[in-house]
């Protein structure tokens, strides 16, 4: 039984299957799903886009597509969207491949009465919601809730692809600057007032940090006192010198956290594609650098060119 409401996209090009959707699942009493009835992959799409839906339920033999495919835009369209497979066909192997392709649940038509359909919609939402969850914490981490070093350097690869299409197409838009800050004297905090109130410190900074930026740009915590940045669309000097004041504005005044004032400064390193490297790999080791150079002075931002004959 389904207690709660539904809101469901019925992908299906035969009229007689979605009316015996709807009156299966009525017989079944799963009042709370609403469904909304569309015939083509092309209406499903567009619906997608203009409303919000909690499932999708989906025939795989439509007009404008069939098979995996079908399923494939699907999910394309809108991961976050749970599926299920509507087929004429009993076939093990295109059940797995369905599910392999992001669809939750596989139903024959004809084999489900009311009460069937009405669990899988059901057991679908809650699988899609915990497939989310546990991606979530493989990409996320646990105490900031920023992204992890692998969301980091995974978004890094497409970062640095963009900028390597926009040169190629001759935009003068198409520097990235790949930013790793590391505050100053954290241990001290922790050692004089708790790993608690350090764990509270690093949220805060998170928070701050975050506001500072554009929602284009990536902030992720790589462990410990180390965080990361990339902004795109560095265009010279000027703007790579403003970004640098720009992060160090965050630590100009005292963070409060759990009843204390805390004054934290950070030291910058930044490089940039494609000057200080044309890989992930690469831009982070030269950034690294450049922070480690800035820490011998403390409070400082340091850019990787100025001291390339130095690493």
């Amino acid at each position: 039984m389904i207690d709660m409401t539904v809101r469901a996209l019925l992908v299906e090009d035969n009229p007689a299957d979605a009316r015996l959707m709807v009156e299966l699942l009525a017989d079944a009493g799963a009042r709370g799903v609403q469904l909304q009835h569309v015939d083509r992959v092309s209406a499903a799409l567009m619906n997608l886009g203009k409303q919000e839906f909690d499932i999708v339920l989906l025939d795989l033999s439509l007009p404008d597509s069939s098979g995996l495919e079908t399923v494939s835009r699907i999910c394309a369209a809108d991961s976050r969207i749970p599926v299920v497979v509507l087929t004429g066909l009993e076939d093990d192997a295109l059940a797995l491949a369905a599910v392999q392709a992001g669809a939750q649940d596989y139903l024959v038509k004809g084999q489900a009465d009311g009460a069937v359909i009405a669990r899988s919609i059901r057991y679908a939402i809650e699988r899609k919601r915990l497939e989310d969850s546990l991606q979530y914490l493989a990409t996320h981490d646990f105490l900031t809730g920023l992204p992890n070093r692998r969301l980091f350097e995974d978004r890094m690869v497409h970062a640095i692809e963009r900028a390597r299409r926009d040169h190629m197409g001759g935009e003068e838009k198409w520097k990235l600057a790949v930013v790793l800050l590391d505050l100053d004297n954290f241990k001290s905090v922790n050692d004089t007032l708790g790993h608690a109130q350090g764990d509270l410190l690093l949220q805060v900074v998170a928070k701050h940090l975050q506001k500072s930026i554009r929602k284009a740009d990536t902030l992720a915590r790589m462990g410990g006192d180390e965080f990361t940045l990339i902004f795109e669309n560095v265009t010279g000097t000027e703007d790579e010198e403003i970004l640098a004041r720009k992060i160090q504005a965050v630590f100009q005044r005292p963070f409060q956290t759990g009843g204390h004032i805390l004054e934290v400064t950070a030291s910058i390193g930044i490089s940039l594609y494609p000057f200080d490297g044309q890989d992930a790999e690469s831009l982070l080791k030269h950034a690294d650098i450049a922070m480690y150079i800035a820490k011998r002075a403390r409070n400082q931002a340091r850019f990787y060119r100025d001291y390339k004959d130095e690493a």
